[in-house]
């Protein structure tokens, strides 16, 4: 079988970073926050690609998730879910791409973001909770909205995205966005980031 072209060494770089439709209850998470939030995705995790290792024919990934906080793992761990791939839009992307991966490791052991999730539910409310007593109405909430209420204590998925690459000096997300997926979005359309694939289904055979 002729390997998907997901998976050719030279697809994805190092430093490129994933957006990924959760499934199972994270995907309900993922629905209700869409929902919520504009610009409206449902790519709700965010992790960066690292070295691709030919004999496996898969990609090492950085990663921020509960049960670990900033973790390694590997994409293959995602077969069959819908993701985008997404890069940074300058000439010199692949260069880039090698420091953000030198770079994550120094994020290594951080815990997982938990404050920010209160923090944002806390900031959901509040924001909700004016528009209604000013206007009577509910609203979409956007990352402006938001940039007040992101902890730093630990690390999103999203901060961990966004933070790497800021540690070098290159915001990747529009100025004065807090670090959630709507951002990322955000910034494809702002062109800050190209999307780097079409056909982003995770797949069984690499052969």
């Amino acid at each position: 079988m002729q390997q998907s072209a997901l998976w050719l060494p030279d697809t994805y770089w190092p430093g490129d970073f994933v957006g990924l439709r959760p499934s199972g209850r994270s995907r309900i998470v993922a629905v209700a926050m869409s929902k919520v939030f504009t610009p409206e995705t449902d790519l709700e995790h965010w992790f960066f690609i690292g070295e691709y290792i030919p004999e496996e024919k898969d990609y090492v990934i950085y990663e921020s998730i509960p049960s670990h906080g900033v973790a390694v793992g590997r994409l293959s761990w995602y077969d069959g879910c819908y993701y985008q791939v997404y890069r940074v839009n300058r000439p010199d992307a692949a260069a880039i791409g090698v420091k953000i991966i030198d770079e994550v490791s120094l994020f290594g052991r951080r815990e997982y973001g938990y404050l920010s999730i209160l923090d944002m539910l806390a900031g959901i409310i509040n924001i909700e909770r004016n528009e209604w007593q000013k206007y009577r109405r509910f609203r979409r909430v956007t990352m402006f909205d938001m940039a007040g209420y992101m902890s730093r204590t630990g690390e999103l998925c999203t901060q961990l995205v966004h933070d790497v690459p800021l540690r070098l000096g290159i915001d990747i997300l529009p100025k004065g966005m807090a670090a959630l997926p709507p951002a990322f979005i955000a910034a494809a359309e702002a062109g800050l980031i190209i999307k780097v694939t079409q056909d982003m289904e995770g797949k069984k055979k690499r052969t």
